[in-house]
């Protein structure tokens, strides 16, 4: 970094690394990223593997820290697996973050998402003031990846804690695959044509999952996390009741910041220990980007296209 100044050095660069990155979802996200990053002069990168495959994110994880980035804003697939490579990579100098999805017991030095108690509340509050709070429903998980995970099991705890005359009917994981969410789905309406609502923690399985309830013309409330080009129009049509989506674009700019702060903590001198403790001073255990709630009303705001237009996606 530039001596005084809040600068980066030429050719410092920072990398976002995901799974699954041909997922739109991750467009807005690296968009809010490299805005942040162009109002400092450093360079991003957009890495990852096309894969769902811990394995292969891991591979690509530690191509990057070949390349000695100053930092690393990571969404990792499981938590316990990137553990020891994201220590490794502080280590060596290259500081990271995570986003989206969390590794809690590394020495990541902050999290940025959204407040996943927070959207599991409010689709439970949701389901029950459309259908009823003595009616049954059922989800789709996706079990390993901490967001989806917390989703999940937040909703089905506060309908247990809320409203115990909800009854939970089917509860199956699909992990992210539209196919397996189809099939998951039709079975889980096939034994109980009583169905009055599915809560879904991603897009991808909502897309399989309104596909089966279409099909079987059943009239079934369907609310999901995060969106996608196809859920959009779904909602659009008024098949899908609404998608509550975290801010992507925050949740990127806000990623970097904490990133970039980690690696030039030598701004600041806190008033704690990390002169003897070792850690970087910069620790934000966690940073909420908000999530906002998409209807048929405000689904226009969400295009991806629209969005990206008059943007360099690279």
């Amino acid at each position: 970094m530039a001596e005084g100044t809040l600068a980066c050095e030429p050719g410092e660069t920072y990398i976002m690394n995901v799974m699954v990155s041909s997922h739109p979802y991750w467009v807005p996200v690296y968009q809010g990223f490299k805005q942040a990053a162009e109002a400092f002069g450093c360079n991003t990168v957009f890495s990852g593997t096309p894969d769902y495959d811990i394995t292969k994110q891991i591979a690509s994880f530690e191509q990057d820290l070949v390349k000695a980035p100053a930092g690393i804003l990571l969404h990792p697939m499981q938590s316990d697996p990137f553990i020891e490579p994201i220590n490794r990579a502080i280590e060596t100098g290259t500081e990271v973050a995570t986003f989206a999805a969390d590794s809690p017991n590394s020495n990541r030095t902050a999290y940025i998402t959204s407040d996943n108690h927070a959207e599991a509340k409010f689709a439970a509050e949701e389901i029950v003031s459309q259908i009823g709070d003595s009616a049954e429903y059922a989800v789709l998980e996706n079990p390993g990846q901490s967001n989806h995970d917390l989703r999940v099991t937040a909703l089905v705890s506060y309908m247990e804690t809320h409203y115990p005359n909800m009854k939970l009917v089917g509860r199956q994981a699909t992990n992210q695959d539209s196919n397996a969410a189809y099939r998951a789905t039709a079975s889980i309406v096939q034994a109980n044509p009583d169905l009055g609502a599915i809560w879904i923690p991603e897009a991808g399985s909502a897309e399989g999952a309104v596909a089966a309830i279409l099909e079987a013309k059943s009239d079934v409330l369907i609310m999901h996390a995060d969106v996608t080009p196809a859920t959009l129009e779904h909602i659009k049509a008024g098949n899908i009741h609404m998608a509550l989506n975290p801010n992507q674009g925050m949740q990127g700019f806000m990623g970097f910041m904490s990133v970039f702060f980690a690696a030039h903590s030598d701004v600041f001198d806190p008033f704690n220990d990390y002169k003897v403790s070792g850690f970087n001073p910069m620790q934000i255990p966690y940073v909420d980007n908000g999530f906002a709630v998409i209807t048929q009303d405000n689904a226009d705001s969400f295009d991806l296209n629209t969005y990206m237009a008059d943007r360099d996606p690279s």
